[in-house]
């Protein structure tokens, strides 16, 4: 935490990876930026250049917006596990995650619900792929 030299403003990090700027007069605040807190897996476009979406170590799912440069949405699995790969669907805006543990979850980014559906061990191993259409999901492990 740091008061900017006119006193105006400070600036908060916290232990997620957030950055805060809190106005001193009235304590107001507003998420200055994002971001993951551990090493990023896999990266994955939507449908068009606008976003993609993120996965992490902690198995952290981040959608970002690429005109503004900023986290539309932050979503995290029922249980602990490293994220390995990630798909972010054509179609319904959903998005596959792939876990070392072998399972495959689902998240929605329009309502930015918790996850939708998990298939546990999918995989003995790491989900290494993720393809999907509005016919089927394809994974590898």
């Amino acid at each position: 935490m740091n008061l900017s030299n006119d006193k105006n403003e400070i600036i908060c990090g916290s232990e997620g990876g957030k950055l805060y700027r809190v106005l001193t007069n009235d304590l107001s605040f507003l998420l200055h930026s994002d971001a993951h807190i551990s090493t990023i897996n896999d990266i994955s476009f939507g449908s068009d250049s606008n976003s993609f979406v993120t996965v992490d170590e902690a198995g952290a799912i981040k959608m970002w917006d690429t005109s503004e440069y900023k986290c539309l949405f932050t979503g995290y699995p029922n249980r602990q596990s490293a994220a390995s790969r990630v798909f972010f669907t054509k179609d319904d805006n959903t998005v596959l995650v792939g876990y070392r543990d072998g399972f495959l979850g689902c998240f929605d980014t329009i309502t930015a619900k918790a996850q939708l559906w998990e298939i546990s061990q999918a995989h003995r191993g790491a989900v290494t792929a993720i393809y999907a259409d509005q016919n089927y999901i394809l994974t590898g492990g």
